[in-house]
C-alpha cells in the first residue's frame, strides 16, 4: 500500500528523481531473509546526499555482507514533505520503498549543525518518538555519526549511540554485535548499548548523566554549564575510531550514480585522509589526524574498475589537502594515460603555488577548467600567522597568476570575518588583496569572493573563544560589500544569521535538544538552504524555550570550564590545543609535520597510528598528447550512425530529458561501446534524439541516434544496453540508420489515464464538432504564436472511464502536447493533470 501511494505522488512533486530510486548500483537484496537491516539517513536533499562520499563507504561495506543489507533516505523537499505528510506516507527506502521504522538500525549522517531539524523531519514523517528515553526497547536503534558526532551533547538525547571518528571498522562491529544480541533473544536495549560501549568510537549518551553548574561563567542566571557523570566507572571518556590505513576493502569500487543533477556528478577518488597543516580554526584538520594516503597504484585500480561500473567521464580527487599528496603529478599523469578516447577529465581543487611544478603544470594544461579555490581565510600576514595559514600574499598572488594562465576563468577565493584577535585592518586586508588578485584577471575572467563568518569548532585550539556578535558581523560585512565594488569581483556570503544558529550547535549541550524540537514545530526546515532557512523562527524557538543564544556563541570559555564535549578523546590532546591558542598570542607558526618534526599533537603512538606517506616518485613523466593521453582517434567515416529503439515506461517517466540522455551516455559507457565523439577540448558523445519527451510522460517506442564503430552488429548494441540502463529503459531494437523510417513523424499517439473520471464522450464529442479552437502563447523567444489546438487533433477517443487515446500532429512545424489540450479546452485542474498517468503509444 504504502509502495504504490508513495508513486502515486511523485508526479505531484518537483524534481520526482530525488525519490525514485532506480540508481545504476543501487544494491537491492530481500530485506526478510537479512539478518540485520541497516537505514543509512543522510538528513538532506538527495543532491547533497548522494553527493556525500562517507555514506557510499557505509553502503558498500555493509552490503558486502551477505547477511546485511543497507538502504539509503535522504530529507524530502517541502512539497513532498507536505504531500507525505497529507497521506500519512512515512520515509521510504530508496531501494525497496521499505519504511525507515521497519530497519533494525538507522545511521544518520551528521555533517552539518544546519541538517539537525531534517534529522526531525524524517523521524516525524516515520512516527518515531524524538527522544531515546521516549522509544522502547525494540528496534530501531538510532546511530549518528560524523564530524558533527565530535560534540554530540546537543543531539545526545535523541539518539542511542554515535560513533566517534573513522566509521569503516566500527560500522561492522557494531552491525555484529546487533545480530548476536537479536539471535540470543536478548530484548533489553540497555545491555545491548553496553556490550556497543566496548567497541572502539561509540558513545552512549545515556550512560553519562548531565549535571549543570550554576557558579560556572555565563550570560545570565538562568544558565549554566553542563558537566557529566559516568554511569560505569570502565566508561568515562570515548576514545575516537581510527582506520590506520586506507585500503581497497573499504573503498566504494562500485558507487551509486545519482540521477537528478547531484551536487558532484563524478567519480570520487579519495586520494589520501587527514592534513598536517594544523590550520587553528579548522576541526577537520585536527580530527582526521594524521595524514593517510593511498597509493597510486590502488588509485588506479579504484580508477579503472570504478570508472567501467559507473560510466562517468570525468574524476575528482578528493582530500582536505589534495595539493600535498606525495605523488600527485604521477597519479594525475596515469590517470590522464587511462583516458582511451573517452574523454574521462580530472577536476582539481586549488593547488598551492610551492606546489606547482613544472611538470604538475603541464598536466594541468590537460585538466578541463572549472573553478579554482585557494582559502586564504584572513586579509593580512599577521592574522594568517594567528590562525597558522602558512600562505604569504606572494604565494597567493603567485598561485592565481599560475591559474588564470593555465586556463582557469573563475578564481575562488575563501575569507573569514570574526576570526580571533581580528581588526579592522584585516577587513582592509581582504578588500586589497582581492582588488590586487583581481588586476591578473583580463578579459572573461574574474574573481568571486566568498565570506563566512569564523565559528569555533571542538577540539580546535580555538573552541574555547568568542563568536563575533551578529550585529558586528553584519558591519564588517557591509564594510566589505562597500569595499569591493570591482567589476571583476563578485561578493558572495553565507548569511550570518545562519552563522549563528550553526555556533550555537557547535559548541551546545544537552539543553538544545528542546531548542531544537521547539524550531522544528515553528516549522524550520532545511535550514542550511537559504531560500529555506526562517531565522524568525528560531528567534521564537529562543523565546519558547529560555535559551539565550549568546551564552554559546560570543562567550569566551576560560580554562577551568568543564566544555561539554570534554569526555570526548579526539587523539589531540588539550595540551596542544591549549599550547596552539598561546602560539596563535604570540603569532607563532606551528610548521607542517609532513615535512617537519613532529608537533606533538597526540594523535599518532608510532606503532598502529602513525602518518602514511608514500615515497615521492621522482622519475621523469613520459609526455602527453594534446588530450593528456594521446587515444588512439578513429577517422570519421570508421563509425556509421544507427538507429536505437526504447522504451521509457514506469519509474522511467520521472527522467527529464537531459537526465535520460545522460542516463544513455553513461550506459554506453558501461557497456563498453566504442563511439564517436565531437571534436575540440571538450568532446562530447555523438548522440541525438528524435524527440524530447517531457517529464513525467512514458512512451512505449523512442528513438535515438549514435555513431557506433563500423562493424558493430546491431544485436550486440542491443543486449549490451540492456544490461547497463536502469529498470524503466529498454531497448527494443537497434538497426542501421535510415532516413526513410524517420520521414512521416508528424503524428503521434497517447493514452491518458486519470486517477478518477474527467470526461465523458458528450464533451468528446463538443471538442470534435468545433470547426476551430485557437490559442495564444509566447514562444521560448518570447513572441505570441496562435494555434489551433482542433485541427492539431486528429482524434480523441474514450476507452474506459478513466482513459483517453488521443493522437496529435504537428501545427506549423510545432509539436502538441495532450496537456496543453487537456487543460486549454478541456479545464483539466492541475492535480487532476499531476496524477494522470501519459504515454506514448505505437499505433496500428
Amino acid at each position: 500500500m504504502h509502495k504504490q501511494n508513495y508513486q502515486d505522488i511523485l508526479a505531484q512533486v518537483q524534481t520526482p528523481t530525488r525519490y525514485a530510486g532506480n540508481e545504476i548500483n543501487a544494491v537491492k537484496k530481500n530485506l526478510d531473509q537479512m539478518d540485520l537491516t541497516f537505514g543509512l539517513v543522510f538528513p538532506d536533499l538527495y543532491e547533497i546526499g548522494t553527493s556525500h562520499f562517507g555514506i557510499q563507504i557505509l553502503y558498500s561495506i555493509l552490503n558486502r555482507q551477505e547477511n546485511i543489507a543497507a538502504e539509503r533516505f535522504f530529507s524530502p523537499a517541502p512539497d513532498m514533505e507536505q504531500l507525505m505528510e497529507a497521506k500519512g506516507i512515512p520515509c521510504l527506502s530508496m531501494e525497496s520503498q521499505r519504511e525507515l521504522a521497519a530497519f533494525d538500525i538507522i545511521g544518520i549522517s551528521l555533517l552539518y549543525e544546519l541538517n539537525f531539524t531534517n534529522i526531525l523531519t524524517l523521524l516525524s514523517l516515520s512516527k518515531i518518538p524524538f527522544y531515546a528515553d521516549q522509544r522502547d526497547d525494540s528496534f530501531p536503534l538510532i546511530i549518528g555519526g560524523g564530524p558533527c558526532a565530535f560534540n554530540p551533547e546537543p543531539l545526545a538525547d535523541f539518539f542511542d549511540a554515535f560513533v566517534i571518528g573513522d566509521g569503516e571498522e566500527a560500522i561492522l562491529q557494531i552491525a555484529n554485535e546487533v545480530i548476536e544480541f537479536k539471535k540470543n533473544g536478548d530484548k533489553i536495549k540497555k545491555s545491548l548499548l553496553r556490550r556497543l560501549s566496548k567497541i572502539p568510537g561509540v558513545y552512549v549518551p545515556s550512560f553519562f548523566t548531565p549535571h549543570w553548574n550554576k557558579s560556572g561563567d555565563k550570560s545570565g542566571d538562568e544558565t549554566g554549564i553542563q558537566t557529566l557523570t559516568p554511569v560505569y566507572e570502565d566508561y568515562t571518556r570515548v576514545k575516537r575510531a581510527f582506520l590506520p590505513t586506507l585500503t581497497l576493502d573499504t573503498f566504494p569500487m562500485d558507487p551509486i550514480v545519482p540521477y537528478a543533477k547531484p551536487v558532484h556528478d563524478r567519480l570520487r577518488l579519495e586520494i589520501a585522509r587527514g592534513c598536517s597543516r594544523g590550520c587553528r580554526f579548522c576541526q577537520a584538520g585536527m580530527i582526521y589526524r594524521p595524514v593517510r594516503e593511498r597509493s597510486v597504484e590502488d588509485l588506479l585500480k579504484i580508477a579503472r574498475f570504478s570508472l567501467k561500473s559507473t560510466g562517468y567521464s570525468e574524476m575528482s580527487l578528493l582530500s582536505l589537502s589534495t595539493g600535498d599528496y606525495s605523488n600527485l603529478a604521477q597519479l594525475m599523469q596515469q590517470l590522464l594515460a587511462m583516458n582511451q578516447g573517452q574523454c574521462n577529465s580530472i577536476s582539481l581543487p586549488s593547488i598551492r603555488a610551492e606546489k606547482l611544478t613544472p611538470e604538475l603544470m603541464e598536466l594541468v594544461k590537460t585538466v578541463r577548467k572549472t573553478g579554482f579555490t585557494i582559502a586564504p581565510e584572513a586579509g593580512t600576514q599577521r592574522l594568517r600567522d594567528i590562525i597558522n595559514k602558512n600562505l604569504t600574499e606572494e604565494s597567493i598572488c603567485t598561485t592565481v597568476e599560475n591559474a588564470l594562465e593555465l586556463g582557469w576563468k573563475n578564481i575562488k577565493l575563501y575569507f573569514m570575518m570574526g576570526l580571533p584577535f581580528e581588526e579592522m585592518d584585516d577587513m582592509d586586508g581582504i578588500c586589497r588583496l582581492s582588488n590586487r588578485l583581481a588586476q591578473y584577471a583580463k578579459g572573461k575572467k574574474g574573481i568571486t569572493v566568498s565570506v563566512a563568518s569564523f565559528i569555533p569548532k571542538s577540539h580546535t585550539p580555538f573552541q574555547r573563544h568568542s563568536q563575533m556578535p551578529l550585529e558586528q558581523t553584519n558591519e564588517k560585512l557591509q564594510y566589505l560589500k562597500d569595499n569591493l565594488r570591482n567589476k571583476r569581483i563578485k561578493l558572495k556570503w553565507q548569511d550570518p544569521k545562519m552563522s549563528l544558529i550553526e555556533g550555537v550547535f557547535a559548541r551546545g549541550d544537552r539543553r538544545l535538544s528542546t531548542l531544537l524540537v521547539a524550531a522544528f514545530k515553528n516549522g524550520c526546515r532545511l535550514d542550511g538552504w537559504s531560500d529555506h532557512f526562517r531565522f524568525d523562527l528560531w528567534q521564537k524557538a529562543f523565546d519558547d524555550t529560555g535559551i539565550d543564544p549568546l551564552f554559546y556563541t560570543s562567550r569566551t570559555r576560560n580554562d577551568e570550564e568543564v566544555l561539554p564535549w570534554d569526555h570526548i578523546d579526539s587523539g589531540v590532546t588539550d595540551t596542544f590545543l591549549k599550547k596552539e591558542f598561546q602560539r596563535a598570542l604570540e603569532q607563532t607558526l606551528t610548521p607542517d609535520c609532513r615535512d617537519h618534526d613532529c608537533s606533538g599533537c597526540g594523535v599518532c603512538d608510532f606503532k598502529r597510528i602513525q602518518p602514511v606517506l608514500h615515497d615521492i616518485d621522482t622519475s621523469p613523466l613520459p609526455p602527453l598528447g594534446p588530450m593528456g593521453s594521446s587515444p588512439i582517434l578513429l577517422p570519421d567515416d570508421a563509425f556509421f550512425k544507427f538507429d536505437v529503439i526504447f522504451s521509457k515506461l514506469d519509474r522511467a517517466r520521472f527522467f527529464g530529458h537531459l537526465e535520460l540522455a545522460t542516463i544513455v551516455e553513461r550506459a554506453v559507457k558501461r557497456a563498453g561501446l566504442v563511439v564517436k565523439y565531437s571534436k575540440g577540448f571538450n568532446p562530447s558523445m555523438k548522440i541525438s534524439f528524435e524527440n524530447a519527451l517531457p517529464l513525467g510522460m512514458e512512451s512505449e517506442e523512442e528513438t535515438l541516434f549514435i555513431y557506433l564503430e563500423r562493424g558493430t552488429r546491431p544485436d550486440a548494441v542491443k543486449q549490451a544496453l540492456n544490461k547497463t540502463l536502469p529498470t524503466g529503459i529498454h531497448v527494443i531494437d537497434c538497426r542501421l540508420h535510415s532516413k526513410l523510417r524517420h520521414q512521416d513523424t508528424t503524428e503521434s499517439a497517447y493514452q491518458i489515464r486519470f486517477s478518477a473520471p474527467c470526461l465523458d464522450q458528450a464533451d468528446l464529442d463538443r471538442f470534435l464538432n468545433l470547426s476551430e479552437f485557437m490559442v495564444e502563447d509566447l514562444s521560448k523567444k518570447g513572441k505570441i504564436r496562435r494555434t489551433d489546438l482542433r485541427q492539431s487533433v486528429q482524434t480523441i477517443t474514450l476507452v474506459g472511464l478513466k482513459t483517453i487515446e488521443m493522437v496529435l500532429k504537428q501545427y506549423n512545424t510545432r509539436t502538441i502536447r495532450p496537456t496543453e489540450v487537456l487543460a486549454k479546452y478541456f479545464k483539466i485542474d492541475d492535480a487532476s493533470m499531476q496524477t494522470a498517468r501519459i504515454k506514448k503509444i505505437t499505433q496500428g
